[in-house]
């Protein structure tokens, strides 16, 4: 017998006729339903996450973090950098015009610091101008009552050998209001030109933050500033500043990879159990090819293109669809939104919105899918199919032609 029987036999079992078995059709449905699901999901975490992690070492934590007397100095030795900002870093305490306290963290940076470090000069603001005076979140000002050209008195304290601990309040101007969409940042940070610190940094050290071409080479640049003479411990790279909060943000990543194969694994148990019923119920034509010569290996490749079919059909029908869906989630929901609307208007209700301002701290969903996470849920609904046919397939070389067909 030749191989084309293979594939003409496997297009024939693939669909359900009468006394034929149970359909396949279902089971690459289900696989592109859990597919499509998947790729939305990931694309909307991977969304969050890497906004979160942009506005992160944007503003606050850089790639990596030089703190020494002469860290300019140590700067030269990477050749990769695309800003190098000194600042430092203040926590205190912002006291508004109604008396309205809340806690601050001033970055004073120098007075042309949007020319050393390009994401400052592309921050949204909204109102206002950066470098003009004290620039706070739209939280921050939104919480205090706070309005460009308002006056805010900031916490500074100092210490001394002869005078100990002194503290005093220092008057602010507030010269710009920004949003960066990080509710941490825009409830809690501000910026403040050096020439205007007045005694808000007296006592305080300088950090040189870095950026980086390649924000993954932070372990090479550490390495050269090594080489280069730097002190252990004076460099910290982004991983180890913020390993709190990103290893949050893996462990997320991992739950839902393992989510990603539990329903995979739930989706070919019940390809497993499709595929043995067909097994069962074509007992006879099994019988029948191995009477007049196909061998079981042959015929457990029928089984074996049906499951590739179904997996592989059903994992990039999904993949199309999931992309799709991503690509205009915010147009899906407003039409949803706008729908419910309309059947809430016929009711004198009102309409729904999936994310209100007085809920969530988002005007629309980020959505960001790396190719490789794309491509390995599709594999993993393919393969999927695939060894559960293989496994329910192992039958086959067990039926004898002679006691089935004399049986019947």
């Amino acid at each position: 017998m030749t191989g084309r029987w293979i594939r003409y036999v496997a297009g024939r079992w693939f669909r359900p006729g009468h006394h034929e078995g149970p359909s396949l059709a279902p089971a690459a449905a289900g696989i592109g339903v859990g597919v499509a699901a998947l790729i939305v999901i990931l694309g909307v975490m991977n969304g969050f996450q890497m906004g979160f992690m942009d506005a992160v070492l944007e503003l606050d934590s850089y790639h990596v973090r030089i703190d020494a007397p002469d860290a300019e100095s140590y700067a030269a030795a990477l050749p990769d950098t695309v800003s190098a900002l000194p600042f430092i870093d203040v926590r205190t305490l912002a006291v508004g015009v109604h008396g309205s306290t809340e806690a601050l963290r001033v970055k004073i940076v120098p007075d042309n610091a949007t020319d050393l470090d390009p994401a400052l000069a592309g921050l949204e603001l909204r109102s206002g101008e950066f470098g003009r005076g004290l620039s706070v979140g739209s939280e921050l000002a939104r919480n205090m009552n706070l309005l460009v050209g308002d006056t805010v008195k900031v916490l500074a304290v100092t210490i001394d050998d002869e005078r100990g601990i002194a503290s005093d309040f220092i008057e602010l101007r507030v010269g710009g209001i920004f949003h960066t969409g990080f509710y941490d940042f825009d409830s809690g940070l501000a910026f403040l030109p050096a020439s205007q610190s007045g005694g808000l940094a007296t006592g305080e050290r300088t950090i040189l933050g870095i950026k980086l071409r390649d924000r993954y080479a932070d372990r090479l640049a550490l390495s050269r500033l090594k080489a280069a003479g730097l002190a252990p411990g004076a460099a910290q790279s982004w991983r180890d500043y913020n390993r709190a909060f990103f290893g949050a943000l893996r462990m997320e990543k991992n739950v839902m990879m393992a989510l990603v194969g539990l329903i995979f694994l739930v989706v070919g148990v019940n390809i497993f159990h499709a595929m043995r019923k067909t097994v069962f119920a074509r007992m006879e034509d099994i019988a029948v090819l191995k009477a007049v010569g196909a061998r079981a290996s042959e015929v457990r490749r029928v089984f074996l293109l049906d499951g590739l079919a179904a997996g592989a059909g059903g994992a990039f029908l999904g993949l199309a669809v999931g992309l799709a869906l991503a690509v205009n989630v915010n147009e899906v929901f407003s039409a949803i939104e706008s729908v419910l609307g309309f059947l809430a208007s016929l009711f004198g209700g009102r309409g729904l919105r999936f994310f209100s301002p007085d809920l969530f701290y988002i005007s629309d969903v980020p959505v960001r899918l790396p190719f490789a996470e794309a491509a390995f849920v599709t594999l993993a609904g393919a393969a999927s199919a695939l060894l559960a046919a293989w496994a329910a397939s192992a039958r086959v070389s067990s039926f004898m032609p002679s006691e089935v067909l004399r049986d019947e």
